[in-house]
Protein backbone atom coordinates (compact mmCIF):
# COMPACT_ATOMS: atom_id res chain seq x y z
CA UNK A 1 0.00 0.00 0.00
CA UNK A 2 2.86 2.31 0.83
CA UNK A 3 4.50 1.70 -2.72
CA UNK A 4 1.18 2.72 -4.42
CA UNK A 5 0.46 5.40 -2.14
CA UNK A 6 -2.92 3.99 -1.13
CA UNK A 7 -5.09 5.97 2.01
CA UNK A 8 -4.34 3.45 4.68
CA UNK A 9 -7.80 4.36 6.44
CA UNK A 10 -9.66 3.76 3.03
CA UNK A 11 -8.06 0.20 2.85
CA UNK A 12 -8.70 -0.38 6.50
CA UNK A 13 -12.66 0.90 6.10
CA UNK A 14 -13.03 -1.28 3.23
CA UNK A 15 -11.97 -4.57 5.04
CA UNK A 16 -14.37 -3.25 8.10
CA UNK A 17 -16.94 -3.37 5.41
CA UNK A 18 -16.16 -6.53 4.62
CA UNK A 19 -15.67 -7.58 8.24
CA UNK A 20 -18.96 -9.60 8.65
CA UNK A 21 -18.58 -11.76 5.85
CA UNK A 22 -14.89 -12.54 7.07
CA UNK A 23 -15.87 -13.18 10.56
CA UNK A 24 -18.39 -15.37 9.33
CA UNK A 25 -16.37 -17.52 7.06
CA UNK A 26 -13.94 -17.89 9.72
CA UNK A 27 -16.11 -19.35 12.04
CA UNK A 28 -17.49 -21.60 9.56
CA UNK A 29 -14.26 -22.83 9.17
CA UNK A 30 -13.21 -23.23 12.62
CA UNK A 31 -16.60 -25.13 13.68
CA UNK A 32 -16.00 -27.63 10.85
CA UNK A 33 -12.12 -27.11 9.70
CA UNK A 34 -9.95 -26.48 13.20
CA UNK A 35 -9.02 -23.41 14.71
CA UNK A 36 -5.96 -23.44 12.83
CA UNK A 37 -7.11 -23.52 9.24
CA UNK A 38 -10.12 -21.15 10.34
CA UNK A 39 -7.11 -18.50 11.17
CA UNK A 40 -5.32 -19.10 7.84
CA UNK A 41 -8.57 -18.47 5.67
CA UNK A 42 -9.43 -15.15 8.20
CA UNK A 43 -5.89 -13.97 7.03
CA UNK A 44 -5.94 -15.16 3.49
CA UNK A 45 -9.30 -13.11 3.17
CA UNK A 46 -7.91 -10.14 4.84
CA UNK A 47 -5.04 -10.27 2.40
CA UNK A 48 -7.51 -10.90 -0.74
CA UNK A 49 -9.46 -8.39 -0.12
CA UNK A 50 -6.89 -5.62 0.81
CA UNK A 51 -5.05 -6.49 -2.71
CA UNK A 52 -8.11 -6.44 -4.23
CA UNK A 53 -8.97 -2.72 -3.05
CA UNK A 54 -4.99 -1.82 -4.17
CA UNK A 55 -5.97 -2.84 -7.22
CA UNK A 56 -9.45 -1.42 -8.13
CA UNK A 57 -7.64 2.02 -7.15
CA UNK A 58 -4.98 1.38 -9.54
CA UNK A 59 -6.86 -0.41 -12.58
CA UNK A 60 -8.91 1.17 -14.91
CA UNK A 61 -12.06 -1.10 -16.29
CA UNK A 62 -10.44 -0.70 -19.74
CA UNK A 63 -6.75 -2.11 -18.21
CA UNK A 64 -8.63 -4.91 -16.79
CA UNK A 65 -10.31 -5.72 -20.23
CA UNK A 66 -7.59 -6.13 -22.17
CA UNK A 67 -5.42 -8.28 -19.08
CA UNK A 68 -8.50 -10.47 -19.31
CA UNK A 69 -8.42 -10.75 -22.66
CA UNK A 70 -4.60 -11.50 -22.57
CA UNK A 71 -4.84 -14.15 -20.37
CA UNK A 72 -7.83 -15.78 -21.64
CA UNK A 73 -5.83 -15.42 -25.25
CA UNK A 74 -4.78 -19.39 -25.26
CA UNK A 75 -8.65 -20.46 -25.55
CA UNK A 76 -8.90 -18.65 -28.43
CA UNK A 77 -7.77 -22.46 -29.81
CA UNK A 78 -11.40 -23.61 -28.80
CA UNK A 79 -13.19 -20.61 -31.01
CA UNK A 80 -14.05 -19.23 -27.22
CA UNK A 81 -14.59 -15.18 -27.85
CA UNK A 82 -11.90 -14.20 -25.27
CA UNK A 83 -13.00 -10.14 -26.12
CA UNK A 84 -16.91 -11.05 -25.19
CA UNK A 85 -15.99 -12.23 -22.06
CA UNK A 86 -13.42 -9.58 -21.25
CA UNK A 87 -16.19 -7.28 -21.76
CA UNK A 88 -18.57 -8.83 -19.50
CA UNK A 89 -15.85 -9.12 -16.81
CA UNK A 90 -15.20 -5.37 -16.86
CA UNK A 91 -18.90 -4.22 -17.40
CA UNK A 92 -19.81 -6.36 -14.36
CA UNK A 93 -16.95 -5.24 -12.35
CA UNK A 94 -17.83 -1.34 -13.11
CA UNK A 95 -21.32 -2.28 -11.94
CA UNK A 96 -20.28 -2.76 -8.49
CA UNK A 97 -19.94 1.09 -7.69
CA UNK A 98 -22.84 1.50 -9.33
CA UNK A 99 -24.99 -1.10 -7.32
CA UNK A 100 -23.95 -0.11 -3.82
CA UNK A 101 -24.71 3.65 -4.66
CA UNK A 102 -28.39 2.27 -5.53
CA UNK A 103 -27.95 0.23 -2.14
CA UNK A 104 -27.08 3.03 -0.26
CA UNK A 105 -30.34 5.26 -1.93
CA UNK A 106 -32.43 2.36 -1.28
CA UNK A 107 -31.39 2.61 2.62
CA UNK A 108 -32.06 6.17 2.69
CA UNK A 109 -35.35 6.10 0.84
CA UNK A 110 -36.37 3.22 3.34
CA UNK A 111 -35.24 4.47 6.19
CA UNK A 112 -37.10 8.42 5.21
CA UNK A 113 -40.34 6.28 4.73
CA UNK A 114 -39.99 4.91 8.37
CA UNK A 115 -38.55 1.36 7.79
CA UNK A 116 -36.56 0.24 9.77
CA UNK A 117 -33.30 -2.05 8.35
CA UNK A 118 -32.76 -5.28 10.14
CA UNK A 119 -32.68 -8.33 9.79
CA UNK A 120 -36.21 -9.59 11.24
CA UNK A 121 -37.95 -6.29 8.99
CA UNK A 122 -36.03 -7.81 5.75
CA UNK A 123 -36.95 -11.36 6.33
CA UNK A 124 -40.55 -10.74 7.32
CA UNK A 125 -41.01 -8.26 3.84
CA UNK A 126 -38.54 -8.84 1.20
CA UNK A 127 -40.38 -7.35 -1.10
CA UNK A 128 -39.58 -3.69 0.53
CA UNK A 129 -36.01 -4.06 0.15
CA UNK A 130 -35.25 -6.71 -2.72
CA UNK A 131 -38.28 -5.39 -5.26
CA UNK A 132 -37.13 -1.77 -5.70
CA UNK A 133 -33.03 -3.39 -6.08
CA UNK A 134 -33.81 -5.83 -8.52
CA UNK A 135 -35.86 -3.34 -10.42
CA UNK A 136 -33.31 -0.77 -10.33
CA UNK A 137 -30.58 -3.22 -11.39
CA UNK A 138 -32.56 -3.88 -14.56
CA UNK A 139 -33.17 -0.30 -15.46
CA UNK A 140 -29.45 0.15 -15.35
CA UNK A 141 -28.67 -2.55 -17.05
CA UNK A 142 -31.01 -1.53 -20.07
CA UNK A 143 -29.17 1.91 -19.56
CA UNK A 144 -26.00 0.34 -20.30
CA UNK A 145 -27.35 -1.87 -23.37
CA UNK A 146 -29.13 1.30 -24.71
CA UNK A 147 -25.47 2.83 -24.46
CA UNK A 148 -23.70 0.06 -25.62
CA UNK A 149 -26.28 -0.04 -29.18
CA UNK A 150 -25.78 3.49 -29.91
CA UNK A 151 -22.14 3.44 -29.54
CA UNK A 152 -22.34 0.50 -32.19
CA UNK A 153 -21.16 -2.46 -30.04
CA UNK A 154 -22.28 -5.68 -31.73
CA UNK A 155 -21.77 -8.61 -29.88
Amino acid sequence: MIIFRINFKDAIMFCIKLLPFIMFTVIFNILFSGEQFGVLIGIRLILVCNVTYIFSKKQTPKKIQYAIEKILTPLKVFKVDVREIAIIVSISLAFIPIMQREIENLKYSLISKGFEINLKNMVKRPNCVFLPLITSAVKKTCEIEQSMISRGYTA
